[in-house]
């Protein structure tokens, strides 16, 4: 019994997806969603600001902490930095080439710069920041409470007749359904290739091919699902108005003062730093 409990639990992490909610009662999970989206904005903040190594190192510490009190898996949140592996990649080669300062080593043409790899290794650290901090905010936010804190946080803005609830609908929309278009585009990718689509072909062309057979139908199923949504909101007479029973119900307490306290030490640290 405890094994098919086990092997339940090691599915269910391999099919969790980028921006999935991970259900749980930790710490991190019961503060007020603004706090985390306060924090999560004021660490990528910083980490864009001030790109030295201990503002870096800092920013690094706190999510680390933040990981640990989630109690959700490094494993689940790693996992999708496979899919970036290549944007760093990438990140880190133009760095090391575009930048001007003392040579290390020439590769054909190409002078690959001491400040060049410093600088590609600070971009790698600062790109795994941002995706640390915007996937343990959607894995301990739920879609409902997030839209909550959105809306409460840009409530000033209806002075300026700007439709906040509009557009905090529009953003929990597109995350609640990042998990759900993920899992459709590795279905048809699958689909595709047990019709022999070679997605790692050495001809680019190929490749192209592949990938379209891929995109066009996902775009499709995207559209369509788009309108079922639209239907079902006018079909219920939504009328995107503000919800007093959803925000009225976010409270500040006391470990939620003290997250912001801390978080905000920590950005001012990082601007007297510069």
């Amino acid at each position: 019994m405890k094994q098919m409990k086990q092997t339940k639990q090691k599915k269910q992490a391999r099919g969790l997806k980028l921006g999935q909610f991970v259900l749980g009662n930790s710490v991190i999970h019961q503060l007020d969603p603004r706090t985390k989206i306060i924090g999560c904005f004021v660490v990528i903040f910083s980490v864009l600001m001030n790109f030295k190594w201990y503002v870096i190192l800092l920013n690094i510490s706190i999510i680390i902490a933040v990981i640990l009190l989630s109690q959700v898996k490094i494993a689940r949140i790693l996992r999708g930095l496979r899919k970036l592996r290549y944007l760093f990649l990438f990140s880190f080669i133009f760095q090391a080439i575009l930048t001007s300062g003392e040579p290390v080593f020439h590769l054909g043409g190409v002078s690959v710069t001491r400040e060049g790899i410093a600088l590609g290794t600070s971009t790698i650290f600062r790109l795994l920041i941002l995706y640390l901090a915007s996937s343990l905010l959607t894995m301990t936010t739920s879609p409902l409470k997030l839209a909550s804190g959105i809306e409460s946080l840009l409530s000033p803005l209806r002075y300026l007749r700007i439709p906040v609830s509009q557009f905090s609908m529009l953003i929990s929309t597109a995350l609640r359904f990042i998990p759900t278009i993920i899992e459709e585009a590795e279905t048809i990718t699958r689909a595709q290739r047990s019709r022999g689509a070679q997605f790692n072909s050495p001809k680019i062309i190929t490749r192209l091919k592949s990938y379209t057979a891929v995109l066009i139908p996902l775009l499709a199923a995207s559209l369509q699902r788009a309108n079922d949504l639209a239907v079902a909101m006018e079909s219920r007479c939504y009328t995107g108005g503000s919800s007093r029973i959803r925000t009225g119900s976010l409270r500040f307490k006391g470990k939620d003062r003290l997250a912001i306290g801390f978080v905000s030490l920590a950005f001012v640290l990082s601007v007297v730093l510069i």
